[in-house]
């Protein structure tokens, strides 16, 4: 039966579930707030500069591969992908940096350039890095989430020590170079947690980083939120930029509507991709799921402090991803997880 969706946001998870559910049949809708969609992921232009707002690493490239898939199309369908190389560089002062390139032979041969026998036991690394990579990207991700017990399968069985360690105790035990350690620690702090707090089986990161790449579409990361924009279109979703979501309507514990600058837009779902808590917010406290307090006890992961730069000439000595790790990394982690506060040198 067709139904009438509403869907908040329209930043990757929005506009994705809007391609699913209008695939499906639906009369789908999505609503942004912003007078441009991309939630987290939209465009800032000034002085004839363009600047992607959120995300500038595209990872997990078969992530998107397989997205697209689904619908019988490609990403080369909608945007062009570059691989970056190098994919990124380490500065730890003025001139001193460690390139990491496109491939991992190279990579090794850096490694091993530093701290000799590095080499084979940074393969060693990334083959389990990869094999966990197998289990939790090409399965775990794509269950639905409704039990934690999904998670629990024969093969993260085997792996059931990896969660009684730590990425970092892993890391330090193979190398003993500070820089190689920091460049392998770091990958894991884009899932918003301390190299010493996050289980070793989340080493998968360190494949997708050295074993898959660093991509970018060709003018910038704002290309997938348009591909993905297009793939909707063609679906037949209907998008609605300008548009502040007031309220959630509730009747009888059921969604049945949202309210926009006072008007009352009646649905069968909606479907909020915003964050859990400003969604909650949309709704009256007796249908909310956890409290104000709940949600002030809870420790968020941490956002980033961004400058929008934009020079009229190439920069000598420097390249796109450049990672500056001259101050001191793990007090710095201290300051934003352990006892927060600005850190004295970000």
């Amino acid at each position: 039966m067709r139904k009438t969706i509403q869907i908040i946001g329209s930043g990757f998870s929005s506009l994705a579930a809007a391609c699913y559910l209008a695939q499906q049949g639906n009369k789908v809708t999505v609503y942004e707030k912003n007078s441009t969609i991309g939630g987290r992921a939209r465009q800032f232009k000034e002085d004839g500069f363009t600047f992607d707002m959120g995300p500038s690493w595209y990872w997990m490239p078969d992530v998107f591969e397989r997205f697209f898939q689904d619908f019988n199309k490609k990403p080369s369908d909608y945007y062009e992908l570059i691989k970056l190389n190098p994919a990124y560089r380490v500065y730890f002062g003025i001139d001193d940096f460690i390139s990491i390139y496109d491939n991992l032979d190279e990579i090794k041969y850096t490694f091993e350039t530093i701290e000799k026998g590095s080499g084979q036991k940074l393969q060693n690394f990334i083959d389990q890095a990869k094999s966990n990579y197998d289990i939790a990207i090409k399965d775990l991700v794509y269950r639905p989430g409704i039990s934690p017990l999904e998670l629990v399968t024969k093969e993260t069985a085997l792996k059931l020590n990896q969660f009684f360690k730590n990425v970092s105790t892993d890391i330090r035990k193979n190398f003993k170079n500070e820089r190689l350690i920091q460049i392998l620690e770091f990958p894991v702090l884009f899932l918003g947690a301390k190299p010493t707090k996050t289980p070793s089986f989340y080493n998968f990161m360190n494949y997708a980083d050295f074993g898959l790449g660093t991509w970018h579409p060709k003018t910038g990361m704002f290309d997938v939120i348009r591909g993905i924009e297009k793939l909707a279109l063609e679906l037949g979703v209907t998008i609605k930029t300008n548009s502040k979501i007031d309220k959630i309507v509730v009747e009888n514990k059921t969604a049945k509507g949202i309210v926009i600058n006072g008007e009352i837009l009646n649905a069968d779902v909606v479907l909020s991709g915003a964050d859990y808590h400003h969604s909650e917010t949309l709704v009256e406290k007796e249908h909310r799921m956890y409290s104000e307090k709940y949600w002030k006890s809870r420790v968020f992961a941490p956002s980033s402090l961004l400058f929008f730069v934009g020079f009229n000439k190439k920069i000598e000595n420097i390249s796109h991803h450049a990672l500056f790790f001259d101050v001191d990394f793990n007090q710095h982690a201290a300051d934003i997880y352990d006892n927060p506060k600005w850190p004295n040198a970000p």
